[in-house]
């Protein structure tokens, strides 16, 4: 008996601290419901960065004329309507990450963050359009910074001052973030 309840304690433990997982890829292949939302702990952007329930976005600039397109506030008590620039250059949390859509209209990564402050509204984020158009800051490095990067290691390698597993190592690396399928 003491078997069976230490068991149990192991499996809810850990299924408590598993986390979800959902790629770009993954997401734009995604069969539900209408009204069904599939959420998850960690995605793993276009870009190649991770992003986690817990981790600080940026703010960037709107993508047209003084309202962003793809970042929405409210709270609980009201329909969300777009941002406008006030909030530009602001930080907010992810509190949830789900996929939302249809299969008609097709479906995105979406994220609801909450401000800094107590009094701050809640942001519903739709995320790839976001960093697309530059309305968020991706914590990624894009393609060009990573070929940028690359190329100068290979320049370091070339005048001696960085060795070549370094270079292999850090080819490696940026590589998924150079050949974006």
């Amino acid at each position: 008996m003491k078997n069976l309840v230490a068991a149990l304690l192991i499996l809810i433990s850990s299924s408590a601290i598993a986390q979800k997982t959902i790629t770009y890829e993954e997401m734009k292949t995604i069969s539900k419901g209408a009204f069904e939302n599939i959420e998850c702990d960690v995605y793993v952007g276009k870009d190649g960065h991770s992003y986690k329930v817990g981790d600080t976005l940026k703010i960037g600039m709107p993508s047209s004329n003084k309202t962003y397109a793809f970042i929405q506030e409210g709270n609980a008590l009201m329909v969300p309507k777009p941002s406008d620039i006030s909030i530009s250059g602001n930080t907010t949390v992810i509190k949830k990450i789900y996929v939302g859509g249809t299969k008609r209209v097709g479906f995105s990564m979406y994220v609801v963050s909450k401000g800094m402050c107590g009094m701050c509204p809640q942001y519903y984020i739709n995320l790839e359009e976001a960093f697309a158009s530059k309305e968020l800051k991706s914590l990624g490095m894009s393609r060009e910074e990573a070929i940028a990067k690359l190329k100068e290691a290979k320049d370091l390698v070339d005048l001696g001052m960085m060795s070549k597993e370094d270079f292999e190592k850090l080819k490696a690396e940026l590589t998924p973030l150079i050949i974006i399928k």
